[in-house]
Parts: C-alpha cells; sequence; structure tokens
C-alpha cells in the first residue's frame, strides 16, 4: 500500500472539495487509478459546508457549561460549544472533554480550533456518509475512475498519548472485514476478529496529511487491502455503547450528560 500527500491552497467556506482535489491533482501531476482511495481531511470538508462557529461573540455559556469549563480548565465558550454538538459528554481531564459524537467517542466532539478562522472553532460536518458519497460521485464523474473516499479525522486511544487518524465517513468500500469466518495458522476458527479497514487506513493517511500547519488535506491511497462497495458507511462500522469493550464500563448514568 501507498500514500501519497497532496497539498493545496487553503480551503473557504463554499468551495468545493472535489475542485479543490482536482487543483492539487493538477499542480502534483498525479492522476487517479482505478481502487484508488481518496483521503480528505474533516477540517476541510467542514470549513467547505461552512461548519464554522464563532465563539465569544455567538456564544453564551449556560451553567452547565460553566461548570464544565471551571472543571477541566477549559474556556468556557468552547465547552458550551462541545455541550451543543456532543450526543453525550461523559467527562473529561484537564483541557479536554471526553464526549461521543455520531456515535463515535471523541474529543470535544470533534470539534476544533487548529487552522479555524481567527476567534472560531470548525465542527464535523453534519453527515459525513453523505459528504464522502458526494464528493466520490464528483470525482468519479470527473476522472471517469472507480475510487473511493474516505474523511479523516484524528483521535486519542485509551491509555496511548498521541494522536490517530481514524475514519468519520466513507464511501466506495467496506469499511471492515470480518474475519470471523476465517481460521488460523493451525486451523482454530477465529471468533472474534473484524479488522477495522476504514480505520486503518485513515490512519495512514493521517501520518502524512500532518496535523498543524502541513496544507496537506488529501492523500491518495493506492493498492489498499478494500473491497469497493456502493453501499456501505462508516455507520456499518460503529458498535453500540454496550458492545464496546472501553465504552461498556462507563455507565451513562456517571456521565456529565
Amino acid at each position: 500500500m501507498i500514500v501519497y500527500p497532496i497539498e493545496s491552497r487553503i480551503v473557504r467556506p463554499g468551495d468545493s472539495i472535489p475542485e479543490l482535489f482536482f487543483e492539487a491533482l493538477a499542480r502534483k501531476r498525479v492522476s487517479l487509478k482505478a481502487k484508488d482511495m481518496v483521503a480528505v481531511s474533516s477540517k476541510i470538508v467542514g470549513i467547505a459546508e461552512n461548519r464554522i462557529q464563532p465563539l465569544h461573540n455567538n456564544i453564551m455559556p449556560g451553567s452547565r457549561a460553566r461548570k464544565l469549563s471551571r472543571k477541566y480548565s477549559i474556556d468556557s465558550a468552547f465547552v458550551q460549544a462541545v455541550v451543543d454538538e456532543a450526543d453525550t459528554v461523559i467527562g473529561g481531564v484537564k483541557g479536554t472533554l471526553l464526549t461521543v459524537k455520531n456515535g463515535d467517542a471523541v474529543a470535544n466532539a470533534g470539534i476544533d480550533r487548529k487552522n479555524a478562522p481567527g476567534g472560531a472553532v470548525v465542527l464535523w460536518p453534519r453527515n459525513a456518509d453523505l459528504s464522502a458519497k458526494n464528493i466520490r460521485a464528483a470525482i468519479r464523474q470527473r476522472s471517469r475512475t472507480n475510487v473511493a473516499v474516505i474523511i479523516v479525522d484524528s483521535r486519542v486511544s485509551p491509555l496511548r498519548l498521541g494522536t490517530t487518524g481514524f475514519a468519520i465517513g466513507c464511501a466506495g468500500f467496506e469499511p471492515v472485514e470480518d474475519m470471523r469466518r476465517s481460521q488460523d495458522l493451525f486451523g482454530r476458527r477465529i471468533k472474534i476478529t473484524v479488522r477495522a479497514i476504514a480505520d486503518g487506513i485513515a490512519a495512514s493517511a493521517q501520518l502524512v496529511m500532518g496535523e498543524a500547519s502541513d496544507r496537506i488535506p488529501f492523500a491518495i491511497i493506492r493498492d489498499a487491502p478494500i473491497r469497493l462497495s456502493d453501499k456501505q458507511g462508516i455507520r456499518y462500522a460503529r458498535l453500540h455503547w454496550n458492545q464496546c469493550l472501553y465504552m461498556s464500563q462507563i455507565p451513562l448514568a456517571k456521565g456529565e450528560s
């Protein structure tokens, strides 16, 4: 599998992500091949879709946000934005809230201040699977190439320092591979293993896309171990709370919601 970073100009609200992508391809003199994957930063999708939330002039923190702000030493307007976006606020550590957003356990409901316009934050796309589907359709139509699309963000893992990429939306391929009908080297039936294909590829893409001033909002992943499909999005990779090894140990009643 080969991952090609694709640099781009800065995105603006209302920009077309496919147009931005093809501009970047032309500058890099790269062409797409069948079964390529196009990774797109969630940040530029959010900005292009105008998912930008000004903070201090537009948000009035409520009592709950002020309480969380004091407890975890976070700006109260930012906390209110997180509370508004999150499905659930579970708790936190100094500087960060642990939340569930669209069925994903993430910090701060996916809201980010990095590379956001001054005094604002960038939110996730409203429907990242739909965004990926639309981006894929436009890229396929223009390139006449059957590609898949993945929208990438980053998050922390339990008891690990640092962030890794994961998929918040995808289109054109199966995001998980069920290994439970397979056998290991010694003929034993595999009972529980399901491979997180989308998240593994997102992690590879995020390594080259960076987290700061890199200006690499796209990556092309070639020869990835994927199965193309028009039917599935990242929603098929999510677990219910009580099925998750980690989250099932955190009763909702003990959370901050």
